[in-house]
């Protein structure tokens, strides 16, 4: 059995960037390309990297963002459990019995001996 620091093969894996972690998140917080980071850190910490790495290292400790919206009233719908099941099937038999909607008249007909004309008025 292994435990968190007995690794089975050895140290994990752990990024060279993770040393200049603190650097890169200000560098993003004020802007900075993941270009301009590479340069910066070749430069000033001699850290030789792409700027692909950095941006695979930011997607990685980044967290997802979620979009939470309220739902409009006029949208929320309430749905009722049937307590029981002959009230379930109560409820099926009154959507069974409620008629079908009327077809809207259809916009246009294909009739394969008339060849296809544009009408610009609903009839």
């Amino acid at each position: 059995m292994t435990s968190p620091t007995n690794f089975p093969r050895g140290k994990p894996f752990q990024s060279k960037l993770e040393p200049v972690a603190q650097v890169i998140r200000d560098l993003r917080q004020h802007r900075k390309s993941y270009r301009e980071i590479a340069q910066i850190l070749r430069d000033e910490h001699g850290i030789a990297v792409d700027r692909t790495t950095i941006w695979s290292f930011v997607k990685v400790r980044s967290h997802p963002r979620r979009v939470i919206t309220m739902a409009d009233e006029a949208s929320v719908v309430t749905v009722r459990r049937p307590s029981s099941v002959a009230d379930g099937r109560e409820a099926i038999a009154a959507l069974k019995a409620k008629p079908a909607p009327v077809p809207k008249k259809p916009l246009f007909t294909y009739d394969e001996e008339n060849p296809l004309t544009l009408k610009t008025e609903k009839t």
